[in-house]
């Protein structure tokens, strides 16, 4: 009796230290990448390329990145999860009174499941699914994929260049030198329930990278003009990084509205920057010197002068 219940414990322990590493195999050699493909298909990196070239299933938002990145996808098996999929997202249908509403909540809730079923599905075939994102997937782009996977699923996000690089490019001036500041914050329109509202954040008088995202001019100006001088600079970039498309309009806080066109600027395709930076380079107001000479010299890397 001793024998058999030692025995059956020595199983038991054995199956216990066996079980991570089992779980851990199961994917077999297969993966979920997230690519940023930059804001231009020419802006790719050489890592991003490899891993689509090396993917063997594409899964994109819109039908129509497929005609975008046909260079890179070639004739591979594509799969489509909606942009719009993403309403929703992180409510509980139950608690959604409107039906209308309800149903597309309800949609779009097994539209990204059905996905991340496939996927796990695909991955667990040791085969490799990149997801496909415009710029740098990790601001404003679509994540939720790992958040619905195990956390143990073998993944990575490859990083991209994002509008706010190539954004910083178009105008040669970088948001992180602002004289007396090098703050940069990154917003967009502000929506329902928001608490950092761009007011709130536009106190600090500090850089503004806004995306176009739900963004209404007239009020956003409104807002700049309570707490930014009038003659602070601003640069509207359009289509960042492409060099057929990118467009730069400058003006100021106080002329925007009068002197863009914003109207007709390009839906999803535009961001805003707000701030001296766009004027001022990298001039520092203490010129690097505001430590002392030697401390200037051991954290900028400077070389010390007889």
């Amino acid at each position: 009796m001793r024998w058999t219940l030692g025995l059956m414990l020595l199983v038991l322990v054995v199956l216990l230290v066996a079980l991570p590493a089992t779980a851990a195999t199961n994917y077999g050699t297969g993966k979920f990448c997230i690519v940023g493909m930059g804001t231009a298909p020419d802006l790719i990196t050489v890592r991003g390329a490899q891993v689509v070239k090396d993917a063997d299933i594409i899964l994109l938002e819109e039908p129509s990145e497929r005609d975008y990145w046909q260079s890179f996808i070639g004739d591979k098996e594509v799969w489509f999860c909606p942009h719009g999929s993403r309403v929703g997202f992180g409510l509980d249908p139950k608690n959604v009174k409107d039906p209308d509403m309800r149903a597309i909540i309800e949609k779009n809730a097994k539209t990204r499941q059905d996905t991340v079923d496939k996927i796990q599905q695909a991955v667990q075939a040791g085969k490799t699914v990149a997801a496909l994102e415009g710029g740098d997937p990790m601001v404003y782009g679509t994540t939720f994929y790992l958040e619905l996977l195990p956390q143990d699923f073998p993944s990575e996000i490859v990083p991209g260049v994002g509008a706010f690089n190539a954004c910083s490019a178009a105008v040669k001036w970088s948001p992180t030198f602002g004289r007396d500041t090098n703050s940069v914050i990154i917003t967009m329109g502000d929506w329902p329930g928001r608490t950092d509202t761009n007011e709130k954040l536009m106190a600090t008088q500090t850089s503004l990278v806004i995306f176009g995202m739900a963004v209404k001019f007239p009020t956003l100006f409104e807002q700049l003009q309570r707490h930014y001088p009038p003659n602070t600079p601003v640069a509207v970039v359009s289509f960042a990084g492409d060099r057929e498309k990118q467009q730069v309009v400058r003006s100021t806080v106080s002329r925007f509205l009068t002197d863009v066109d914003y109207k007709k600027l390009p839906a999803d395709s535009w961001t805003l920057m707000v701030g001296k930076f766009l004027e001022v380079g990298q001039g520092r107001v203490d010129a690097l010197l505001g430590a002392g000479a030697a401390e200037a010299v051991r954290e900028h890397g400077g070389t010390p002068t007889k």
